[in-house]
């Protein structure tokens, strides 16, 4: 299993959504997506990418916190 050390959220969107999506990047593998959906609730998705992934629970706990305050401040 791959055990990463650094993550970084990316804004990426398409032109056709009101809010944009972050992507959680591991190296250049997006493992997750999270954003506003257009009726204004945040939602996560994981990506085939995570599997083998592993991440402690507060670790990923975090990760999503912070993705919610990046999607927060881009509304």
């Amino acid at each position: 299993m791959l055990m990463p050390k650094s993550y970084r959220w990316r804004k990426t969107t398409d032109i056709n959504r009101e809010y944009a999506v972050f992507e959680l990047l591991v190296g250049e593998k997006a493992i997750l997506d999270a954003g506003f959906s257009e009726a204004g609730v945040f939602e996560v998705a994981f990506n085939t990418e995570i599997s083998g992934v592993l991440i402690e629970w507060d670790r990923l706990r975090e990760l999503i916190e912070d993705g919610r305050k990046l999607a927060e401040l881009d509304r």
